[in-house]
């Protein structure tokens, strides 16, 4: 692995920075402008401030690098307080919605990070499919159109665009209202009704997180229970690393993904816990998706916890092939690649790595 990719990977490890393999890789021929590029591709811009300025090293970095760095740390500081105020717009909203719901992703996690290091423009919802129509309902009332921001503009979506995200996708065309928040001049709210791929009518496992969610830090709202946030995170970042038009968009293996997973292993020291989440992770019969997610995370963060090494020999599937794997869900066609992980998420041309080896139709 080059120093600039190890680099790279010891700035995202802000919870237990390692202050000597950085002062020690400071010391190599490193590309600054190729480092500051998949920092902030991979959206770990702040986190990489925020682990520099904790360990005491921003004075050795490039000052053109420490500059770009801390404008994304301030940003993020600005943002955390217009999300805030969106997650408050939101409560509101919801009031009065009496279907069982879930906020998931950053509505949760903006206030586990510290400060500036995790911000979004919009909000995820997770509901079954058959409460679209009243949750649409109720923020098209509000204001919300369903579109998509545009070279900083709103470009409203037409209705068959909407119907066939509706038919052919687990989630709806976002639904976007202009706040004029600092650093946040649209609110967008996404509308997600399946764990996979697929728009499925029925989805057992999503009515089953549904039934166990709690309140989001003692607000009208409500998230995911403590196991099923988690899981969903894993299936979520499977859904996008694995399926082949997300690969040839880029947005497939971004490190802030993974790094979710890090910051909430890293809060969790027992047994008790990693015991319960087989368990769920059973039930669910998300084995596969959940240790794709976690194996990778372990590597990448090189996590050092016998009790997720316990649980990821736990949850293994037999064919561990699929981790290599990516599909197109319309033809069936099956690929692989055969760079290591790190090279992977650090290649800007993914698609073009790929081979086909077979086909699921």
């Amino acid at each position: 692995m080059c120093a600039s990719n190890v680099f790279i990977l010891e700035l995202c490890k802000f919870i237990s920075p390692d202050k000597d393999k950085l002062s020690e890789l400071l010391e190599e021929t490193l590309n600054f402008p190729y480092i500051l590029g998949q920092v902030l591709f991979n959206r770990m811009g702040a986190a990489a401030y925020f682990t520099l300025e904790s360990c005491g090293l921003l004075g050795k970095v490039n000052r053109e690098f420490r500059t770009t760095l801390k404008s994304i740390y301030d940003v993020g500081i600005d943002k955390k307080s217009s999300f805030a105020t969106a997650i408050e717009m939101l409560e509101d909203i919801l009031k009065n919605f009496n279907f069982p719901y879930a906020l998931l992703k950053g509505a949760y996690l903006y206030q586990s990070y510290p400060k500036g290091l995790r911000t979004s423009n919009d909000i995820d919802i997770l509901i079954e499919q058959k409460n679209i129509t009243p949750l649409s309902n109720i923020l098209l009332e509000n204001d919300f159109l369903q579109g998509h921001i545009r070279n900083g503009k709103f470009t409203q979506s037409s209705r068959k665009e909407i119907l066939s995200s509706r038919m052919n996708r687990g989630e709806t065309v976002p639904f976007i209202k202009k706040v004029d928040l600092p650093k946040m001049e649209y609110l967008e709210v996404d509308i997600n009704f399946s764990l996979d791929y697929k728009a499925r009518q029925e989805n057992e496992n999503v009515a089953n997180m549904l039934a166990q969610t709690k309140q989001l830090f003692g607000k009208n709202l409500y998230v995911l229970s403590e196991y099923d946030f988690l899981i969903h995170l894993c299936v979520h970042l499977y859904k996008e690393a694995v399926v082949k038009a997300i690969v040839d968009m880029g947005r497939d293996m971004s490190l802030y993904k993974f790094c979710d997973l890090y910051l909430l292993l890293s809060e969790q020291k027992n047994t008790d816990f990693y015991q319960g989440l087989i368990t769920r992770i059973g039930e669910l019969d998300l084995n596969k998706e959940c240790y794709y997610a976690l194996f990778y995370t372990k590597m990448l963060f090189d996590i050092k916890n016998d009790m997720l090494n316990t649980m990821l020999t736990s949850i293994e599937p037999e064919d561990t092939q699929y981790l290599r794997q990516v599909f197109n869900p319309t033809d069936g066609k099956v690929y692989e690649f055969d760079s290591d992980i790190v090279d992977w998420i650090f290649c800007f041309e993914r698609m073009n790595k790929l081979y086909e080896v077979a086909s699921i139709f």
